[in-house]
């Protein structure tokens, strides 16, 4: 009983510590991930964050930025950018910008908050959380839009370059999948009803076109004739 009990409490023990690997420092992030498939922390020693490259470390050639590469490509995951929070104006050209370079060629493809160019890409959606921004992107877009520029991440030396904004610094970029909201159980949920609903109308539309009178009606003719040899019979 002693090594039963020994034995689940170590299975316990290591499944916590698995569920604290996908854990960030950052409230947000925990809140609508249902896993972190990887991160990097960006500390920045000025002042202004824009277009600082020094000593970030996130490269094809770095831990992260291979961890990056291998998590962009896991179906529905997003790229987030935590930022400092910043509205971008209505003016064109203003807000969040960032890149991936690939250092072969020097072509670069830009992730937008907003007025995204031919050949950019645009991010889903940018959600203010108190002193933070977080940007969305989908990571499929970001590796199709890399693909068709010929910058192929899991192969080409490549850089992550910080854009931001001016006067903003980003403090991380993380590769996660969405956990479900409610929102989303009840599309899900609106889908199943719809369907059940078709079916329902399937099924009544085939008893609408073979009803039971059309059989019934059918065995008349078969009935009079029994009825008439009968009689002949008789006589």
């Amino acid at each position: 009983m002693k090594k039963f009990v020994s034995i689940a409490l170590a299975i316990v023990m290591v499944l916590s510590l698995s569920v604290s690997v996908f854990a960030v420092d950052d409230d947000y992030i925990n809140s609508i991930a249902s896993e972190v498939l990887s991160e990097h922390t960006v500390l920045f020693p000025a002042d202004n964050g824009w277009w600082d490259q020094s000593g970030s470390g996130f490269t094809s050639s770095d831990d992260e930025g291979i961890a990056f590469i291998e998590a962009v490509q896991t179906e529905g995951a997003k790229v987030i950018i935590k930022a400092d929070a910043y509205v971008a104006s209505d003016e064109e050209g203003a807000g969040y910008q960032y890149a991936i370079q690939t250092t072969d060629t020097w072509v670069f493809i830009t992730i937008h908050s907003n007025y995204p160019d031919e050949g950019e890409v645009a991010a889903e959606s940018v959600v203010v959380e108190g002193d933070y921004a977080y940007l969305i992107v989908d990571a499929a877009e970001l590796v199709e839009a890399c693909l068709a520029n010929d910058i192929d991440l899991t192969s080409n030396t490549w850089q992550w370059i910080h854009g931001a904004c001016s006067g903003a610094k980003t403090y991380g970029v993380y590769v996660v999948t969405l956990a479900e909201t409610e929102e989303t159980t009840e599309e899900a949920e609106a889908t199943e009803e719809t369907t059940e609903e078709a079916t329902e109308e399937a099924s009544e539309s085939t008893e609408t076109s073979s009803p039971d009178t059309g059989v019934a009606l059918a065995l008349v003719p078969m009935a009079i004739a029994g009825i008439a040899v009968v009689s002949s019979k008789r006589r």
